[in-house]
């Protein structure tokens, strides 16, 4: 049986009453009493709705307060997805991996081009910040920076779902990548290419610097297809 997301009816209550929140103060649902009698359902089933709901990212229950409708938010829906798939099979965050690079080189142009000079400021503080850290004694893994920085890129793309997809990327790679370790010049070579990226941005060579993307993509896949992955 065909399950869809907008037969729930606390969906279709939103939407009819026009609650979707568009970034301003979220609209406040009636209390769960006044709601399930507006729609016609039991208390049960609407709290089955609402958690429901709650987990797809579309409302909030505060306690004591009450339940808001939030803004769409792509990466609430899908991270748990990604996490299960990943779980139920290792091979899956190899086989997203590629998904998350084709994404960044695919809308690579549109999500530079929004950046600012701030930005790549942030974005070169990012980088001394991981080269600090492989050059540090004992030596640390800049893992946290590496989403900092692909994120950072991103951050001004007006395309929530493949921010959202980009965002659940990084939560699957806190998971299992901190567990995957290469030797030092694997990560020095790639933060080389990070560095040439930024520098590349800063001087306006936007093709320039989707290439050295796409180079430094290749170092993991190269990888990944001699483990046969």
């Amino acid at each position: 049986m065909t399950h869809n997301i907008l037969s729930h009816t606390i969906f279709e209550y939103i939407l009819k009453e026009n609650l979707v929140c568009d970034g301003e103060e979220p609209a406040k649902l009636p209390p769960m009493g006044e709601l399930a009698d507006a729609l016609g359902v039991s208390k049960g089933k609407l709290r089955e709705e609402l958690l429901a709901a709650q987990a797809y990212g579309v409302i909030e229950m505060r306690p004591g307060d009450g339940t808001y409708v939030q803004p769409f938010d792509f990466y609430t829906a899908i991270r748990p997805a990604v996490l299960y798939g990943i779980a139920c099979d290792k091979r899956n965050f190899d086989r997203f991996y590629r998904v998350r690079a084709q994404l960044e080189v695919v809308f690579w142009e549109q999500a530079t081009g929004a950046l600012t000079s701030a930005d790549f400021a942030r974005l070169e503080q990012i980088v001394a910040r991981a080269e600090s850290k492989l050059n540090s004694n004992p030596i640390e893994i800049p893992h946290r920076e590496h989403r900092d920085f692909h994120l950072a890129i991103f951050s001004r793309l007006e395309n929530p779902f493949v921010v959202g997809l980009l965002q659940a990327y990084w939560d699957a790679y806190e998971a299992v990548e901190l567990h995957r370790y290469f030797e030092l010049s694997y990560y020095a070579e790639m933060w080389d290419y990070h560095r040439q990226i930024v520098a590349a941005l800063r001087a306006g060579q936007t093709q320039s610097s989707r290439q050295i993307l796409i180079d430094h993509f290749g170092i993991l896949e190269n990888r990944l297809q001699a483990a046969g992955g």
